[in-house]
């Protein structure tokens, strides 16, 4: 919040006309209305809005009325059919845009898939198609609809998009001259954490060194 408040005053003495947008899906939804919350109280007269997607409930009536009183301006988007927006229990009654049921106009599987209406590509493949409630499903959705399986299994076979296809080529092993599929070292700069990373390097190192010693592997 420091850093937020020093950017807020450097950009007013500039002219500039500063508003805060706080943005989150699932618990971060959550996690950006605390933090609007928080901007509110630690900076007066600040125009703040909250954009959450699947978040869960927050907070109790009192704290409703208090985050409306500030002038925090709040949009919960929700797909019916997801189940963490409904917890943990109806404690936060804000007014919300709640998308009606798409599973029947949409290339998506039957039956009741909680991960998939719960992911964000969902949430976003929404937002790019719905129009309004007296219209269907736009057909041209600048959205890819791949997309929507990135991560989970929601579109029907017809469209051949395999189900979780994003991820990390062989997720980031690499096959060295040993023959053996090994992480590759990492340079120092992109060691999150150099302790644990440099005792993983050592290991790999005395592997192979071990396979240099015992000689090339047993191949048909």
């Amino acid at each position: 919040m420091k850093e937020v408040k020093r950017l807020v005053k450097f950009l007013k003495t500039r002219g500039e006309q500063v508003s805060l947008t706080i943005t989150g899906h699932s618990l971060r939804g959550a996690l950006a209305l605390l933090n609007a919350y928080e901007a509110a109280t630690a900076i007066p007269n600040l125009h703040i809005s909250v954009i959450s997607f699947g978040a869960p409930r927050v907070g109790n009536i009192t704290f409703r009325d208090e985050i409306h009183q500030m002038g925090v301006k709040t949009l919960r988007v929700v797909v019916k059919q997801d189940l963490i927006p409904r917890m943990p229990g109806i404690v936060f009654n804000e007014s919300l845009q709640m998308f009606d049921d798409f599973t029947g106009t949409l290339d998506w599987r039957g039956g009741f898939n909680v991960l998939g209406f719960h992911m964000l590509e969902t949430y976003l493949h929404l937002v790019d198609g719905f129009m309004s409630t007296s219209w269907t499903f736009r057909l041209n959705a600048r959205r890819d609809v791949a997309l929507v399986n990135k991560a989970c299994d929601m579109l029907v076979d017809e469209l051949r998009i395999p189900p979780c296809w994003y991820q990390m080529e062989n997720k980031g092993l690499v096959y060295n001259d040993h023959g053996r599929w090994v992480k590759p070292r990492s340079d120092p700069e992109d060691i999150p954490s150099p302790t644990r990373e440099e005792v993983h390097d050592h290991a790999i190192h005395d592997m192979e060194e071990s396979y240099k010693a015992l000689g090339p592997l047993l191949s048909v």
